[in-house]
């Protein structure tokens, strides 16, 4: 740790210490959200308080619109994903010595800081979709994590005698902090901002398809077989590869009538798309069957085959549930956690 990055880090603490005095849990709730914006490149973070319900304490900031529509999402139980996989935050907890990695004690001790005590240890960390929730490391989020928590003591503060005006924006706006100036010397203020519509990203398609083997499993299809139900989900057992672990993704296509699964496997996130059609190509070739249609409930994985399905004639149809999916689903998930 160089002398500017131990003067940043210290800071970071300072404000988590500040912001722990000031107990900004005694006068917001978790459900009143405010917006800080990032004077690094204007990205709102959205603010969460948490310790109201006397189990975990400390902020969590929601990087952007998407971060925020995750953090609505679980407000009004409409997710149908475990937040532990989607949401994409910055995160303060104060918790137990027992509960720091290796690397944020030794940290600790290099700054010369002592905490004592239950729930009394910052710890500041990364959640990210598809990845296990990690210690920050990007000197970008250092800076605005800091910023983020002094500016929650200011708003906690100024609306601790009515913090349901917190919640009176007309249409849809947050009140936001925002700032002018430069960086070592920002000036604050109020402003109440609707959240940037989120940009529309086509979701990923997988390999451009063979012709000549799609016309030679064609020839072999023999007949037409019921409705196959196709989906992807996140499993609760993260790999532990490269400079992060990860949550792998599980695969799964299950014939609608039967309940027989036809096929499941693992995938790294980025590999769904690529894995999902050659699973589903080699299904057709290998039973010299197709389906009269497929079921999905995430658009998604409707792109992930689009080509495939185009080649092979099939439909897709979006459907709210997946009962033989869900069902096949619950099965994997007892065994793989449960043995």
């Amino acid at each position: 740790m160089n002398l500017q990055s131990m003067e940043q880090w210290t800071n970071l603490y300072e404000a988590a210490a500040a912001f722990k005095r000031a107990a900004c849990w005694e006068h917001l709730s978790n459900g009143h959200i405010f917006g800080v914006q990032n004077p690094l490149n204007g990205e709102i973070g959205y603010c969460c308080v948490m310790g109201g319900g006397g189990d975990l304490y400390g902020l969590a900031v929601y990087l952007g619109t998407e971060g925020l529509e995750t953090l609505m999402s679980m407000f009004e139980g409409d997710s149908n994903q475990d937040p532990m996989f989607t949401q994409h935050c910055l995160m303060l907890s104060f918790d137990n010595r027992t509960e720091l990695l290796p690397a944020e004690y030794k940290q600790i001790k290099e700054l010369g800081l002592k905490f004592r005590g239950a729930n009394a240890w910052p710890t500041f960390r990364l959640y990210e979709p598809g990845f296990l929730p990690w210690p920050i490391e990007n000197q970008e989020h250092v800076l605005f994590l800091t910023l983020a928590l002094q500016q929650a003591v200011e708003v906690a503060e100024a609306y601790k005698h009515n913090p349901d005006a917190l919640l009176e924006g007309a249409n849809n706006t947050f009140l936001t902090r925002v700032s002018t100036g430069e960086q070592l010397n920002l000036t604050w203020s109020d402003e109440w901002i609707e959240p940037m519509p989120i940009e529309v990203v086509m979701a990923n398609t997988a390999d451009p398809i063979d012709e000549l083997r799609v016309a030679k499993v064609k020839k072999s299809l023999k007949k037409i077989v019921a409705i196959w139900e196709i989906d992807c989900f996140y499993m609760p057992m993260p790999i532990d590869e490269g400079e992060r672990p990860y949550y792998p993704m599980m695969i799964l296509i299950v014939d609608h009538e039967s309940g027989q699964i036809l096929h499941f496997g693992l995938a790294e996130k980025s590999e769904v798309p690529k894995k999902m059609a050659e699973r589903l190509f080699e299904i057709l070739d290998k039973m010299q069957v197709i389906p009269k249609g497929i079921w999905v409930c995430n658009e998604n994985v409707a792109n992930y085959l689009r080509q495939l399905l185009h080649a092979f004639e099939i439909e897709a149809h979006m459907i709210l549930e997946l009962p033989a999916l869900e069902e096949a689903k619950e099965g994997i998930m007892d065994h793989f956690l449960n043995g």
